[in-house]
């Protein structure tokens, strides 16, 4: 036994431990894993653990608590240390598992049909039809192949006589099953050894065995099936798992203005034109799914999409309706209703429940008040757990009134002492702690009953002596890793699918226009936000350490930087520049266009690689982010911003395919890079015709070039023609336009016009300067087009707010074709 190891780990007699079988000896499953932490040291255990923190930094997966200062940027909670299940006990877990979720969905099926349990008195009528509950929208929904519940979660816990136990039933849009996967991707590569050795459960079959139900289920017609994932948006908690589980599923993230509804029939709205939508992965709650039906309010449903799922012309996973089953107040009567409707005991038993709104039960409830804890009885009653054992006297009394007035808004739940598990804090230099922990296990449905995900997410808590263990409470996760009782099958993939003939797809997959402007603002944030930093490092080098070299020079920088809103007019160059370098608060500043280009790419997290998310994530992770630097400091920031961009127009160029999306990104950074260049060639004809223009070029990244070509100090003429008419240049203004021309006709094919227009003239203006004559600085032919391509640049984006991004009639009668 590694007694090193578990010299400071504490249990609890009163509880189950997960790890140890007697104070002296650990479970078997856990033995491999001990002995290869105990072979590893305290310092490699260290290492281990910042590993995991910067993978999850890296990667940015988040989970947003709520009031949490760091909102949506929060990182996910990981402990490296996994949950060993042996696979016997993990044999009983998914059998139970998978029973229960054939149960449930049964009696979603009787109680959005025939109703005949109600009848029969089974389940009081008042528990399903009160608040939160029964939703009639979907009364009588035909819902394909009879499954109502694709996706289920159980919460289980162990008891101190080692019994699992359910806690609560997942029947809406459960979450968990992303996380788990990322969890399992990061702690395999930390302990690799281990997890080969123990014969972990692979998770992929799983996901396999839903996507192809979801498949097999959809209804056909209109074209190939296409099922998107349906998210509210990035400003939920789990979002970062939507885009998680679109990438692994291969379905597109959609938000509910990205779908509409035709002739009883849902329809995605791409730019390529409207393609027909089969099936939904649901991760929005069900009441703000319609607002034709549901919720009026909501902003985030689509209206209709109550009568498709009822007409079955559309698969929602899972249905409409399924929330009912996450009252509470369900647990005490599935027992009796496992025999009536599955003719088979319940396997894997609920928590002791009471719905107090039943006389008998509410007074069992107050009988057992102090190792009961009371909690709402369906979503709709929102307060926290309520402790018996916390209560005395008139505080008790007063409690106890609250629910005689309300009962039907209380279940009352049996206390369990959930078992602890061993836990790597990092706070402790890696020593082990036990801590409570609960089991979220996940099922799919499959052409005959449910596929069990052979691991899960285990949550973790924060500290000591919790009694409610949750990701928003401030706990943690666990990967799962479920031994297997023979060989482990590694030949199934996520990405394991057949793909025939008629399956192929080369280009132009089709993307709403959210996701086309979140592109073009990503391409538009990326470059402006290197351009912004090349002027900042040039402008800080020549205002504060050598502004009397070439005073012309200083004098342009210091209008080019009035001009892009880096510097007021009755500022302090030196002081606002770099203020402007770092200071997030600071208007049009370096750090406020680094979060906006990862705010666009956040949305996006479903279509960029995690190589280019982790390049961007640690711009804005870095040290030097939203602090006052000095000059030195400032020029090391700098250095690393214009890297990391650079870095990113090569996943750009070399890693993205040539489709739509990608030109909606590409024209994003020429409209944006031409303005940026336009507005240094004036400040360079205006406020610099007497500098040297070893500036200009450098801040056109053009130096090398300039240097091969020309054996000599920077000229008028060869500068102009590098910047304004070089083809070739890919930072010069010809390259651009060239670009966008030809990108926008490619466009138009689509959408219709939408500002070939505005540039195709000015190309032939371009194109008709005269070097000899036009490319002077003091030449108005050539200062009327800069301005007249600046201008261009800004109507662009105007253009496409008003033709392609938003969702008017005008996309949509060129989507529609009517």
């Amino acid at each position: 036994m590694p007694t090193d190891l578990l010299a400071s780990y504490a249990t609890a007699r009163t509880r189950f431990d997960e790890l140890m079988e007697t104070p002296e000896r650990p479970r078997a499953q856990w033995a491999q894993l001990l002995s290869s932490l105990s072979e590893t040291g305290p310092l490699a255990i260290r290492d281990r653990l910042a590993a995991v923190e910067r993978q999850v930094q890296d990667i940015g997966i988040t989970y947003n608590v709520y009031a949490d200062p760091k909102g949506v940027n929060r990182p996910w909670e990981l402990d490296p240390l996994p949950m060993v299940i042996p696979a016997h006990e993990w044999e009983m877990i998914a059998s139970g598992v998978a029973q229960r979720a054939r149960l449930l969905n049964a009696i979603l099926a009787d109680l959005y049909g025939p109703q005949r349990i109600l009848r029969d008195g089974m389940i009081p009528p008042a528990l399903v039809f009160g608040p939160g509950g029964f939703m009639r929208a979907a009364h009588g929904a035909r819902v394909p192949g009879g499954v109502f519940l694709h996706l289920f979660a159980a919460d289980l816990a162990r008891s101190p006589d080692g019994r699992w136990w359910v806690l609560s039933d997942r029947t809406q849009a459960p979450s968990g099953a992303g996380y788990a996967v990322e969890n399992r991707m990061i702690v395999s590569r930390i302990f690799p050894e281990p997890y080969r050795a123990m014969h972990v459960e692979r998770l992929a079959g799983f996901f396999d065995a839903m996507r192809a139900s979801m498949a097999r289920l959809a209804p056909g017609g209109d074209g190939a099936t296409l099922t998107v994932l349906l998210t509210p948006g990035p400003y939920h908690e789990t979002y970062f798992e939507h885009a998680i589980l679109a990438r692994y599923l291969g379905f597109p993230m959609v938000e509910g203005a990205d779908l509409t509804v035709r002739e009883a029939k849902v329809w995605l709205k791409t730019l390529e034109g409207p393609r027909r939508v089969h099936a939904i992965l649901r991760r929005l709650d069900e009441d703000l799914c319609d607002p034709l039906e549901l919720r009026a309010d909501s902003t985030l449903g689509v209206a209709g999409l109550a009568e498709c799922m009822r007409r079955g012309t559309v698969l929602v996973a899972n249905a409409l309706g399924t929330g009912v089953l996450e009252s509470g107040s369900l647990l005490g009567y599935l027992p009796a209703l496992s025999q009536h409707l599955l003719g088979e005991a319940l396997e894997l038993p609920s928590v002791a429940t009471w719905w107090c709104g039943e006389p008998a039960a509410l007074d069992e409830a107050f009988n057992r008040f102090e190792s009961l804890v009371f909690k709402p009885a369906t979503p709709a009653f929102r307060f926290d757990p309520v402790f018996g054992e916390d209560l005395e006297g008139e505080e008790a009394e007063r409690f106890r009134d609250r629910v005689r007035a309300n009962p039907e808004r209380y279940v009352a739940q049996e206390l369990v002492h959930l078992s602890l598990v061993p836990a790597l804090e990092a706070a402790n230099g890696g020593e082990l702690a036990a801590r409570a922990m609960s089991l979220r296990v996940f099922a799919a449905a499959r052409e005959r009953g449910y596929a069990v995900m052979p691991g899960g997410l285990t949550r973790v808590a924060g500290r000591r002596n919790v009694r409610v263990v949750s990701m928003q409470r401030g706990g943690s996760s666990k990967d799962t890793w479920v031994m297997a009782a023979g060989p482990v099958n590694t030949a199934i993939t996520l990405l394991g699918r057949t793909v025939g003939p008629a399956d192929l797809v080369r280009a132009g997959t089709s993307i709403p226009s959210r996701v086309a402007e979140n592109l073009f603002w990503f391409g538009r944030y990326a470059s402006r936000s290197e351009d912004i930093a090349r002027l900042l490092r040039i402008a800080l080098n020549t205002v504060l350490t050598e502004p009397d070299e070439d005073p012309a020079a200083t004098t342009a920088l210091v209008a080019l930087c009035r001009r892009s809103n880096l510097l007021a007019d009755d500022e302090n160059a030196g002081a606002a520049l770099l203020a402007a370098a770092s200071i997030e608060q600071r208007p049009g500043g370096l750090a406020q266009c680094l979060r906006r280009m990862s705010g666009a790419g956040f949305t996006l997290r479903d279509r960029i690689s995690n190589d280019h998310w982790r390049t961007l994530n640690r711009l804005v992770q870095d040290h030097a982010f939203g602090r006052p630097l000095s000059l030195s400091q400032a020029a090391g920031w700098l250095d690393r911003v214009v890297g990391s961009l650079m870095t990113q127009s090569g996943f750009v160029l070399d890693a993205m395919t040539r489709d739509t999306g990608w030109r909606f990104l590409s024209i994003g950074r020429r409209v944006e890079r031409l303005g940026s260049l336009c507005l240094a060639l004036e400040a360079a004809m205006t406020e610099g015709r007497d500098s040297g223009l070893g500036w200009l070029v450098s801040l056109a990244d053009s130096t090398i070039t300039y240097r091969s070509r020309y054996l000599g100090s920077p000229e008028w003429l060869p500068v102009l023609d590098l910047l304004v008419l070089d083809a070739n240049n890919p930072r010069a203004v010809m390259f651009q336009v060239k670009g966008l021309v030809d990108f926008l006709g490619r466009l138009e094919k689509l959408v219709g016009p939408c500002g070939s227009d505005l540039f195709e003239p000015l190309l032939a203006r371009l194109q008709s300067l005269d070097p000899g004559a036009d490319l002077d600085p003091d030449a108005a032919r050539l200062l009327a087009l800069v301005a007249d391509l600046r201008a261009a640049a800004t109507q662009l984006g105007e253009r496409f707010n008003e033709r392609v991004f938003s969702h008017g009639d005008a996309v949509r009668q060129h989507a529609l074709g009517t």
